[in-house]
């Protein structure tokens, strides 16, 4: 019982991959949603607005920048994701106008596409599973987080719902450093 006097404590590790120490919560964002690389780059400026927190394709397609937090058993440092989730027209334009104000109160469903590397099914890559998730608006200025709901059974749902251990952090932070 010892164990839950124990303050956790700063992530940090030596990479097995280029030998540098790495502090601080692992963190890494997409510039745009993965569905923006299918269109056309002469397309692009007709098709796609899209800013470092919103993106609209096609006027029908509507995405907002979020992050999704991941725990680290044993450390204060979450591992975050910058990730893009679907909204309705409807969230996306509230979601606009309330920006500057507290959201803390709101909420939206939203789709998340998982086109995490890392949690892409080896045999199929380009298979993106869409989870069900709740988007919670945060307070003015601040990106809105992403909940994935319960009732997905995919590894990353479980790894958000039950955290991960150090060991798997330094995995996933190795692979998304150092992949091809």
């Amino acid at each position: 019982m010892w164990h839950r006097f124990k303050k956790p404590k700063r992530f940090a590790y030596t990479c097995s991959h280029c030998g540098q120490i790495h502090e601080g919560a692992p963190s890494f964002a997409f510039a745009r949603p993965r569905q923006t690389y299918n269109i056309p780059s002469e397309e692009f400026e007709n098709r796609v607005y899209l800013t470092s927190d919103l993106c609209v394709i096609d006027e029908e397609n509507f995405y907002i920048r979020c992050t999704l937090e991941i725990p680290i058993i044993g450390s204060d440092d979450p591992f975050v994701w910058g990730i893009w989730v679907t909204q309705s027209q409807e969230s996306f334009n509230n979601y606009v106008e309330t920006y500057n104000l507290d959201q803390s109160d709101k909420s939206s469903f939203g789709w998340l596409p998982v086109d995490m590397k890392v949690y892409l099914d080896a045999d199929t890559p380009t298979n993106i599973q869409h989870l069900k998730s709740e988007v919670r608006w945060g307070t003015a200025g601040q990106r809105p987080t992403v909940h994935i709901h319960d009732d997905e059974d995919h590894p990353l749902a479980r790894d958000q719902r039950d955290g991960i251990s150090w060991d798997r952090a330094i995995e996933l932070a190795g692979r998304m450093l150092h992949s091809d």
